[in-house]
């Protein structure tokens, strides 16, 4: 006799499309969450009887469990780079003292096909995303349905996620600034401009120059990594091609690092001939020579807040996007 093949097991996914519920309120309403109406409770729980779902899965459930996905496309061939470990470590001592433990995804997913893999994999928790452009469609329909999501990063008009993140156009119009009255006029702006926060950050360079009636001048635009090695080479390409510069704004401290690495090599000075300002304020850029003029953004706020905001809808509760200040260090590269 011909054994019959075993069910597969009626998954949580299954078990929300029956109710009508995103699969994080049929999770917390499987584990009991105060968050969840009794009604909507029961109707989750008789669904999940009705179809032999395994309630045991359920029965110690880690409610507050937090993924931290890496998402820059900037970082794929680093683990991080310092700001991303420093607002890794924000996210840590946030975590620490909630007694709560996170973990980093090592799959950084490609489309919204392996987005939407990795979100399932974890059902019941919520996500940190360092990143978001190439997710941002996927993002607000995750959202939508119901899932824990914080993002580090820009906000845009048509989001329904949350994200925090700086006034990066501000950011980007402040540094631009603070070079145009130090009487620079030829200012490059080193930044892979694909990436939503750098795209903002060159709209503040734009507008700071237009404020100032600089012209704009795409030569002096250098699309590079947010990091050393990618600032070296980009003052060495612009160097060797001629273009004429006496300021930098680099979108990473590290790029700005690896610039005045190039400059020195070709006997430029830091400030006297060029001044540079980057972003961040990575632990490094006070102890470069000279010291880093910097943008600096508050990471440990930044990792508390991006915490907290995913906790508070794991709770059932709104967490609205939010923008943080950022503070112009002046140092040695400008001349401080």
């Amino acid at each position: 006799m011909t054994k019959k093949p075993a069910a597969r097991p009626v998954t949580l996914q299954q078990i929300a499309d029956l109710t009508g519920v995103s699969v994080s309120t049929a999770s917390r309403a499987l584990a009991g969450h105060p968050a969840i109406s009794d009604e909507t409770r029961e109707l989750v729980m008789q669904a999940a009887r009705d179809n032999n779902y395994d309630l045991k899965k359920r029965q110690n459930p880690d409610q507050n469990s937090i993924t931290v996905v890496m998402a820059v496309p900037a970082i794929a061939s680093h683990m991080a780079e310092p700001f991303q470990l420093r607002l890794l470590g924000g996210i840590g001592s946030a975590m620490r003292e909630r007694h709560i433990d996170f973990s980093i995804s090592h799959r950084v997913p490609r489309d919204d096909n392996q987005l939407g893999e990795l979100m399932n994999a974890y059902p019941t928790g919520g996500f940190i995303f360092l990143g978001q452009s190439q997710y941002h469609n996927a993002l607000n329909r995750f959202s939508k349905q119901g899932r824990a999501i914080a993002v580090w990063g820009a906000e845009l008009e048509d989001q329904a996620y949350c994200s925090v993140g700086t006034d990066n156009e501000f950011g980007g119009q402040r540094a631009t600034n603070h070079l145009l009255r130090l009487g620079r006029r030829r200012i490059a702006f080193l930044g892979m401009c694909p990436l939503l926060e750098i795209e903002q950050r060159l709209e503040g360079y734009k507008t700071a120059l237009a404020s100032h009636n600089v012209p704009f001048d795409p030569a002096l635009i250098h699309r590079s990594k947010l990091v050393y090695e990618s600032g070296f080479e980009a003052v060495s390409d612009l160097m060797d091609r001629g273009v004429d510069f006496d300021g930098i704004v680099a979108t990473s401290d590290m790029l700005a690092i690896g610039a005045m690495r190039a400059l020195g090599d070709r006997g430029v000075r830091v400030p006297q001939d060029v001044s540079i300002v980057g972003y961040d304020d990575i632990d490094v850029a006070s102890y470069s020579s000279p010291a880093l003029t910097t943008i600096r953004q508050d990471v440990n706020k930044a990792g508390h807040q991006l915490v907290t905001k995913v906790l508070r809808q794991l709770s059932g509760h709104n967490s609205p996007s939010e923008r943080l200040q950022t503070e112009l260090i002046v140092r040695g590269s400008c001349g401080g």
